[in-house]
């Protein structure tokens, strides 16, 4: 997913999707990866990444009450409407290292 936030709530959206990965990290083990990426060229842009073991995976993690609870905040920061693409893994699956 790719969005732009309102300049004025850029710092809102990023302490939202910090905490966001956080709980994430903490509480989803089928969620391979959750990270949010800032645009080196533009401040207000950013890309979510996220790579889950199945599709029931990626539909727990958007139930979850912490996601729940930081989703109206965050699109209340957001600029236009997000970019939202879905992608699939090519050949076998191999993650190394994990930043926290």
């Amino acid at each position: 997913m790719h969005v732009r936030t309102k300049p004025d709530k850029t710092d809102e959206f990023i302490a939202l999707t910090t905490q966001l990965q956080r709980d994430v990290h903490a509480n989803e083990p089928d969620t391979l990866l959750f990270q949010v990426l800032r645009s080196q060229g533009d401040p207000n842009s950013f890309a979510f990444m996220e790579l889950f073991t199945s599709e029931e995976a990626r539909k727990a993690h958007a139930r979850q009450p912490y996601h729940v609870a930081m989703s109206a905040a965050g699109y209340a920061c957001l600029e236009g409407e997000p970019d939202i693409r879905s992608f699939d893994p090519l050949g076998k699956l191999a993650l190394t290292g994990a930043a926290a």
